[in-house]
């Protein structure tokens, strides 16, 4: 028990809290006797005091055990005190079924939100959790009165739930009553629901549903697109929002859960789909690339987000900005993939430039070190495009090929001027929390001399960004804490009370600064 006693506000309020604990540790760190005898009385044997320790020493004051135990405490008074409909989309966002079931009671109170396009996308609830493969979550919402038939507004083509959905939980949505057309049927792998709705009316096949995608780009197996092509299913046909094929959308991430569905890419192009040179590399179709590549060399400066491939509003990126990655050439693409045989042919009609930049890509050291002494002045030459690698390559923490590039002489200054790498390498590091990435920049007096130097899109520093990407990246594992130390190491400035950051990063920047 705490001999500094003190009473919970009935409104407690977390991020007052925080601020406390943030003004405790400071007052002990400046000396201030009440403070330091608060501190002296929750941890008498701790040498060093981080932000944690204040945190810990405010709880108890508080009568808790714990800062883990307070926060929790308080977040639960802080739910009660929402209203039904912010109760309702904080659990539909947290997938807090249990939360869900307990408002069941004021479900008339809910009525006008349960279906509005209140979540990503323009959705209604029951879309945005109907591809979490959570059963229980749908039925919570169900329960609620969520109807199985209410598409998302997207503007480019509402989903419905069953857009999303596969196994249980769209076993689940029939159930309650969800209606399929051609695009679920497909999506959920079933040539029952399939073979009816065609021989009741053919043109399903040309149906657009979520993203203003066909039937074939929801496909998930040979049977269904044999079933669609044969009904005269375009093969070619681009949805609405990314303008690609079926085939385009189906080689997803190398790394991903599906990779039938790349299998399922390549059976379309044997069946007569087109193929670009990205596909082409990202299939492995190395006679079709050679064939290709005779004809037009040029093909090897394309990338994923520029030209053809950028955004054009209304509609957003091609999908090989998810697919394939951001900004890739085809080069890349095929490494990326690990089609050996498909790029040792592709390198046969690149220039110097191109495989330098592969080289780097893949944290070739030997390779790359090769090509630059073999041309000099490479890397000064290269063109505006091709200057932004290094910040291309910090977008997606490639350590290797950002130690690479730095030794090299690339600059960590070049960027684009719009999109998510508007940011120099810096930033772009920092937002992925690559801790490699940036004491490997900030070893280099180019890389240091980012530290102050505010993004030409948002106006932030690679700091600012560090901070951003802690709240949204969702990459858990990520190492923001450290980061946030090295920044500061670095001369970063921050202030304090405008950090928004998870408290394990905001308790590494109160420790950095002293």
């Amino acid at each position: 028990m705490s001999a500094f006693r003190r009473t919970l506000p009935a409104r407690a309020d977390l991020e007052q809290q925080k601020k406390l604990a943030k003004e405790l540790l400071a007052a002990f760190r400046r000396g201030d006797p009440e403070a330091r005898a608060r501190v002296r009385d929750a941890l008498p044997d701790k040498q060093r005091i981080v932000l944690a320790d204040a945190q810990f020493a405010l709880a108890r004051e508080y009568g808790f055990a714990s800062w883990s135990a307070l926060r929790e405490h308080v977040e639960a008074l802080a739910i009660e005190r929402l209203s039904p409909e912010e109760r309702f989309k904080r659990a539909v966002r947290q997938g807090d079924t249990a939360e869900l079931r307990r408002l069941v009671p004021r479900r008339n109170e809910l009525r006008n939100v349960v279906n509005a396009p209140a979540f990503g996308f323009d959705s209604p609830a029951l879309v945005s959790v109907s591809g979490r493969g959570d059963v229980d979550l749908v039925d919570a919402l169900l329960a609620l009165g969520a109807d199985p038939n209410r598409r998302s507004d997207w503007w480019a083509g509402g989903f419905s739930p069953l857009h999303a959905a596969t196994g249980v939980v769209g076993d689940r949505l029939l159930e309650a009553g969800a209606i399929p057309d051609a695009c679920a049927a497909a999506r959920l792998d079933r040539p029952d629901l399939l073979a009816a709705m065609i021989a009741a009316d053919p043109s399903c096949v040309h149906e657009r549903g979520g993203d203003g995608q066909t039937p074939l780009h929801f496909a998930r197996s040979r049977r269904i697109a044999d079933m669609l092509i044969d009904a005269g299913a375009d093969l070619d046909a681009i949805d609405v929002d990314h303008r690609s094929t079926a085939a385009q959308w189906m080689i997803g991430d190398v790394e991903g859960p599906e990779p039938s569905r790349r299998e399922l890419a390549k059976y379309l192009v044997e069946r007569g789909a087109s193929a670009d040179i990205f596909l082409v590399a990202a299939l492995g179709l190395t006679t079709r690339a050679a064939a290709m590549l005779e004809k037009d060399p040029s093909l090897l400066t394309l990338r994923t987000s520029q030209g053809a491939y950028a955004e054009k509003p209304p509609s957003s990126y091609h999908i090989y900005q998810w697919t394939i990655g951001p900004n890739l050439t085809p080069l890349q693409t095929a490494s990326r993939f690990r089609e050996r045989e498909t790029l040792e042919v592709m390198r046969r009609f690149a220039s110097p430039e191109q495989r330098l930049l592969l080289a780097c890509h893949e944290g070739d050291g030997a390779e790359a070190r090769a090509i630059v002494a073999s041309n000099p002045g490479i890397v000064e030459g290269l063109t505006t495009n091709d200057r932004r690698a290094l910040t291309d390559e910090a977008w997606t923490a490639n350590a290797p090929a950002v130690e690479l590039m730095l030794e090299l002489g690339f600059d960590p200054a070049a960027t684009s001027v719009t999109g998510p790498t508007a940011g120099t390498a810096l930033h772009c590091a920092a937002w992925e929390g690559s801790v490699e990435c940036v004491s490997a920049l900030l070893r280099y007096p180019s890389g240091r001399a980012l530290i102050e130097v505010k993004d030409k899109q948002y106006g932030g520093t690679p700091f600012n960004w560090c901070c951003h990407g802690s709240r949204n990246s969702e990459k858990p594992a990520a190492g923001y804490a450290e980061v946030a130390r090295l920044l500061i190491a670095a001369g970063a400035r921050v202030d304090l009370d405008s950090v928004e950051a998870p408290d394990e990063v905001v308790a590494a920047i109160q420790e950095a600064l002293g």
